[in-house]
């Protein structure tokens, strides 16, 4: 049996909290990550939702030696 390296992309979500006075400056935070990584949440690392159009882009095989 071979090992091989998977590599794939899919349209995930993250939920972020931060502080502001608006949604605009709220956004703005986001984006910019202005905010603590402690707060915020992903796909496949505590949200029950994503993953949306997995594909494949490439496989390689991985040397064992």
């Amino acid at each position: 049996m071979k090992t091989y390296k998977v590599f794939t992309k899919w349209i995930g979500y993250s939920e972020i909290v931060v502080d502001a006075n608006s949604k605009e400056e709220a956004s703005d935070k986001a984006l910019k990550g202005d905010y603590d990584l402690l707060d915020e949440t992903m796909t496949g690392t505590g949200l029950g939702y994503g993953f949306e159009e997995e594909e494949v882009l490439k496989v390689e095989e991985v040397n064992d030696g």
